[in-house]
């Protein structure tokens, strides 16, 4: 008996503080999603091994700019999304809706605890070339979710670009952003690259949170996409990149060390929350932004 207790207590102490995570950057087509899955499986089984890899947004369905068929929409519960999700590969893809337009979602899981995390886009691009507005309709909800040794939260794309999303997720305990995107060169493609560096490094060093960015690559719809793909530590240093080809990558993020940092550093902890209610401005809304993703 008291061997196993002993053994109990050893078990808890050695419980891991660290996760690994994996960038899986591939170049999707739109409406060819068998294709896609086998380009995601065989990234994923030359990776080694991995708590937790993670592909890029639509990374199932491709990116396009008309409507999809609906044969190329997704149920949360399909089993060739469940296949990838159960092997610890986050995908991302147009799940099918009964109420009208499908939703840009997000999923990942726990192959361990089968914990699911599913994240449908906050903020669909309302103006062209993009139109989301008119292809899928928004989430609702923004949550996070223990995997492993971590608390983790989805912000996709446009998400990142209106910065209470990603804050809120932070305040609700997330560790890790996850950040899916499919971001094309567009006509300044050092712009687009430079300003997708400041938005990582701005959410890991204020947040104090590890940042995995997720790009895809090649041509899709007429659009070239840049790649890219990387992880951010909260100090805002680059602990794995990617290029512009399709390719995968891993990084081991210390959450022992994260931690650590926020009781140092409490810049979550000494926000003050209490006035959110009352600090929205109720005069004129901004102009419209700029294109952007």
């Amino acid at each position: 008996m008291a061997q196993r207790q002993q053994t109990e207590v050893t078990a808890g102490l050695e419980e891991p503080r660290t996760l690994r995570v994996g960038l899986l950057q591939t170049a999707p087509v739109f409406g060819a999603v068998e294709e896609n899955l086998a380009r995601i499986a065989e990234l994923h089984n030359g990776l080694g091994p991995v708590d937790l890899a993670l592909t890029s947004e639509l990374s199932v369905s491709g990116y396009g700019f008309t409507p999809y068929q609906e044969t190329d929409l997704f149920a949360g519960d399909d089993p060739r999304l469940t296949g990838l999700v159960s092997a610890g590969v986050g995908v991302g893809f147009a799940e099918k809706s009964a109420s009208g337009l499908p939703w840009n979602a997000y999923l990942l899981g726990d192959p361990l605890t089968g914990t699911r995390h599913l994240h449908r886009k906050l903020q669909p691009v309302s103006y062209a070339p993009w139109n989301e507005h008119l292809l899928f309709q928004p989430g609702a909800e923004l949550r996070t979710a223990g995997f492993r040794a971590a608390r983790i939260a989805t912000a996709i794309c446009n998400d990142m670009w209106h910065p209470v999303i990603p804050w809120l997720a932070a305040q609700g305990g997330a560790e890790v952003l996850v950040v899916p995107v499919a971001s094309m060169e567009g006509a300044d493609p050092a712009r687009i690259r430079r300003t997708w560096e400041v938005i990582l490094e701005h959410a890991a060093v204020l947040l104090q949170c590890y940042v995995v960015f997720v790009n895809r690559c090649g041509m899709d719809s007429g659009a070239r996409f840049w790649g890219g793909s990387r992880v951010l530590g909260p100090d805002g240093s680059v602990l794995a990149h990617l290029g512009d080809e399709p390719d995968a990558a891993f990084a081991d993020l210390d959450l022992t060390a994260l931690r650590r940092l926020r009781a140092e550093v409490p810049l979550l902890a000494e926000s003050r929350t209490e006035f959110l209610s009352g600090a929205l401005p109720t005069g004129r809304r901004p102009e419209r932004e700029q294109p952007h993703v």
